[in-house]
């Protein structure tokens, strides 16, 4: 919701600019037709969301050993939550690990793993870093660890899995040979603590019910997230150490290991899925500040893994043949262009609103008409009326938002976490 509103609002700031006022009369007369484009673009991916269903794994299929991975840091004892909710999971004991890494916490985050470990015996393995390095360096140490695993998984140390969760999870795996990636269906757990939380349960059904609905049905999701996502080990195993090392404009990068992870698995020429009865509940923020430090931070990676994305995406886009080929290529070119047009929507945005006011009423049209579309996406996949409160975001991400993710392309060496 928020990429197409940005895109949207970038040309009508320069289709404004354009009208005779600056003399750019020859890009404001495009405009208008990118903006065409554009919609017609979400068009295509929203037919393709009316196909999407859930892999179902083969009848009698035997589950793989899969092995979950929890990195934690300074969690405290929600902690404990993750890891039981994981092995309270109606997988079976004799295929199921887990493996916490407690990432040099300075709380007892340590001592309730401890205690957990206790309690589950040699289901459970514990791993204690002396000083903390990092979400991408705990995840390789667990991944490393995973030396039985057929399928490894990570779950955030703030978020909880269902007892159908995991078993849905692997589906993919088993259904489709080429598929080495899948991403769950993330949850929020205290949607009902404010509005914001409300608002962002609304975005994040979308950012996964609609956009990765779509990519599945194009064997290409972007990212697979780190509060729930699933890999064959044996894929990606031999490049863990490339992935854990891998560096931006002269920086090792830290953050945006899901999204890193994911681009690993289809640059190597592998197939990624979503699978959305697969389901993760996880904390969100509840203030301002902090969720849009959790923005920053993932615009950040958005930025440095979609210009990552175009190296290999025409080589996909071959691949997935003549009708999912430009799909893919387009999806891969639109995630820098978007972050482009942001960029550019941001600078059009600020001239327009002070030289003409009344810019402000056109794109708060514009927005709750894109509002309204996804709104309808929203009801007709959890049947509530909580879609009004995505409406009442995409009017807060337009005049409380706008500036995090060009903020976060002009600061993209960032490496702090930023929320902890």
């Amino acid at each position: 919701m928020a990429a197409l509103t940005a895109v949207a609002l970038g040309l009508l700031a320069f289709t404004e600019l354009g009208h005779g006022r600056t003399g750019l009369g020859l890009r404001g007369a495009l405009f208008p037709y990118l903006g065409t484009i554009v919609l017609g673009l979400t068009g295509v991916r929203a037919l393709l969301w009316l196909f999407y269903r859930p892999r179902v794994a083969p009848a009698g299929a035997e589950l793989p050993r899969l092995t979950v991975v929890i990195p934690a840091y300074n969690e405290g004892p929600r902690v404990r939550r993750a890891v039981t909710s994981v092995l309270a999971s109606d997988y079976p004991r004799d295929r199921l690990r887990v493996i916490a890494v407690n990432d040099g916490s300075k709380d007892d985050t340590g001592a309730h793993l401890d205690a957990v470990a206790r309690e589950h015996g040699d289901r459970v393995n514990v791993v204690h870093l002396a000083a903390n390095r990092g979400k991408r360096h705990a995840v390789y140490t667990g991944f490393k660890g995973a030396t039985e695993a057929e399928v490894v998984a990570t779950v955030d140390s703030d978020s909880r899995v269902l007892p159908d969760t995991l078993r849905r999870l692997v589906a993919p795996f088993l259904a489709d040979a080429r598929v080495a990636g899948v991403a769950g269906k993330v949850l929020v757990d205290n949607r009902e603590q404010n509005t914001l939380t409300r608002m962002l349960g609304v975005r994040y059904i979308l950012g996964f019910d609609f956009i990765r609905a779509y990519q599945s049905l194009l064997g290409t999701v972007w990212c697979c997230p780190g509060a729930l996502q699933a890999y064959r080990r044996e894929v990606i195993a031999p490049h863990l150490e490339r992935w854990r090392d891998q560096r931006f404009l002269g920086k090792q990068c830290t953050n945006g290991d899901d999204h890193a992870m994911t681009n690993l698995v289809l640059s190597l020429g592998w197939d990624t899925a979503y699978q959305a009865d697969a389901r993760v509940l996880t904390v969100v923020p509840a203030g301002y500040r902090k969720l849009t430090r959790m923005f920053t931070r993932w615009g950040r990676s958005a930025t440095r893994e979609g210009l990552r994305a175009l190296a290999f995406a025409p080589r996909r886009a071959v691949a997935k043949g003549w009708w999912r080929g430009p799909l893919v290529l387009l999806d891969a070119v639109l995630q820098p262009v978007t972050i482009l047009a942001k960029l550019v929507g941001f600078a059009g945005a600020i001239w327009v609103m002070v030289a003409h006011p009344l810019w402000f009423l056109r794109a708060a049209l514009w927005t709750t008409v894109v509002a309204v579309i996804y709104g309808l996406v929203y009801l007709r996949s959890e049947r509530s009326t909580d879609a009004l409160y995505g409406v009442l975001y995409a009017w807060f991400a337009l005049f409380g938002l706008f500036w995090v993710q060009p903020w976060a392309t002009v600061t993209v060496r960032g490496n702090r976490w930023l929320t902890r």
